[in-house]
Parts: structure tokens; sequence; C-alpha cells
């Protein structure tokens, strides 16, 4: 059995401290091989390319499963100047791993590394590209560096007045869940079973940054429904749903490992949702 992961960084593994994951505790659980293809500060856009690079061949054999958790709308696809145009054929070798400061991961740790990899786009948050004041100009957030690529400072001041008087959390879930939808129906064209798990899809993070629209609330009117995928394929449960274990067993988040882990979560955390999805995969028959 071959088991997939892909996701942002709450789905990604800790490079510093790997084997704790979600997805490496279920792989050992059914003694199969391992891939994981999580990313920090991913976007939607960027998780369905991720799909399309599994379902395309790109870790090699075909996995049995496919565990996929999406991530928050307000993040972004940034295109990198000095870049040739994006490729839609290369899929996720087309983001960029060099995460800079922060989190762990490098070039050298994309799946396609000397073998095509030759990224286009940068992915992140909002908040991490403003810096999360949007008083700052261009090169005075922590980490700005990752984008010095992608804007000037004419562009940069441009690109928030974007997200200010042009952004709409409700109208990106729209989009984002026809996304996420059409690389999932890929991996079922392809005979890839997936259990998909919306995890933060409704939180709209960032959206503090704009004070403009103080009516705009975090969360929609109404949770975005995913009944049109099959029982088997659908998890509601998603591992953000096990953050409240850290400050259980810690106290508090601040005081647990995940403070300083790239996904964010004590091993705890990653026990209890794997037991989910090994819970899930059971009874669904999931398991090859």
């Amino acid at each position: 059995m071959k088991i997939a992961v892909a996701g942002c960084s709450w789905s990604c593994r800790d490079l510093g401290f790997p084997d704790i994951e979600f997805g490496k505790l279920i792989s050992d659980y059914y003694d199969s091989e391992y891939v994981n293809i999580g990313k920090p500060a991913c976007s939607n856009a960027g998780i369905a390319m991720q799909l399309d690079y599994i379902g395309n061949g790109g870790i090699g054999e075909k996995p049995d499963l496919v565990i996929i958790n999406a991530t928050t709308v307000t993040r972004s696809e940034l295109k990198l100047n000095s870049k040739n145009r994006f490729n839609p054929e290369k899929s996720w070798d087309n983001v960029a791993y060099n995460m800079l400061l922060g989190e762990k991961f490098r070039d050298e740790h994309a799946p396609g590394f000397n073998k095509g990899y030759d990224p286009t786009i940068v992915v992140d948050s909002f908040a991490t590209i403003f810096g999360e004041d949007m008083s700052k100009n261009l090169g005075d957030g922590h980490f700005h560096d990752r984008y010095s690529d992608a804007f000037t400072p004419k562009s940069y001041e441009i690109y928030k007045q974007w997200f200010l008087y042009f952004f709409d959390a409700d109208l990106e879930r729209y989009k984002q869940q026809l996304i996420l939808l059409g690389s999932m129906f890929k991996l079922t064209s392809k005979g890839i079973p997936f259990i998909f798990c919306p995890n933060t899809f409704d939180w709209g993070e960032d959206l503090f940054l704009d004070t403009r629209k103080k009516e705009q609330q975090e969360y929609p009117i109404k949770p975005v429904e995913w009944t049109m995928l099959p029982s088997e394929n659908l998890l509601y449960s998603g591992i953000a749903e096990s953050l409240y274990l850290a400050e259980q067993v810690y106290g508090t988040w601040e005081k647990s490992p995940g403070h300083y882990l790239d996904n964010h979560l004590p091993v705890e955390c990653h026990m209890d949702f794997a037991q989910k999805v090994i819970t899930h995969i059971n009874q669904h028959n999931l398991a090859k």
C-alpha cells in the first residue's frame, strides 16, 4: 500500500522533527509506503496542483490512497518575475519550495528537484505577504525576502490596494471549492482513492488586516458544503480540529511543541487525527 498526503503546513512534515505527523502515523499503522508533499503556506490552488502532480505520476507509482487537508481561502499565488510563464503541465513543480526565513523547506526538498523542478510562482497567506501590518513597505516584513522576485515596491503597494478593495473571501470560497473539486475529480478519473478533509477551508484568516470591512466576518454566512463527494471520500474533521489537545495536554498551545513545529501540532494532536482517519479508512474498506 502507498499513502500520499497533500495540504499546507497542517499536513506537512517538519524536517527537523520528522515522523510524528499524522501521515507517518497512518502509514506506519498500515505498514505502507509514505509520500508527503504538504507544504507550509500552501494555497488551495497549490493543493490542487499537488493532486495533479500525484495523479500525473510526479511521486512515481500512483498511490493507493491520498489524504487531503484543504487550507484557508485567504492565500494567494504570486508570479516570480524572473521566471518563465506558469506551465500547467508541470503542476506542483511550478511552486517555489524555498521558504527562506521561518519554515525549514528549501528547493532541494521539492519532489521534482533535479527532475524538472522549475518554480514560476510562490504561494503564501496574505498575513505573511503583508507582514501582518498593512502600513509596512516591501522589505520591512520578516518574511519579505520570499517575495523579492515577485514584487517591486510599487507593485507591492498596488497589491495591498487590491486586497483591501477587491478581495472577497466569500467569492474565493466559491471559486476555490471548484478548483479543489476539479483536481479531486481528476484523481477519481485516474482510479486514485482519496479522503478529503475541508479542514480550515471556511476560516477567513488574515481578514483582520482589512479594517475597512468591519462587517466582513471571519466565517461564511453558511458553511461550505461538500456533500457532492461520496461518503468514502469525505471526512469533515480535519487535522486543525485536533488543536484543542495541545491546550489540554500542555496548558496552552504556546507551551506545546507545536509552537515551533512547521505543522503547528504536537504528536498528541497528530495521534488524535490519525485515529480518525484510520477509523474512516477501515469503515470504508480503503486499505489495500
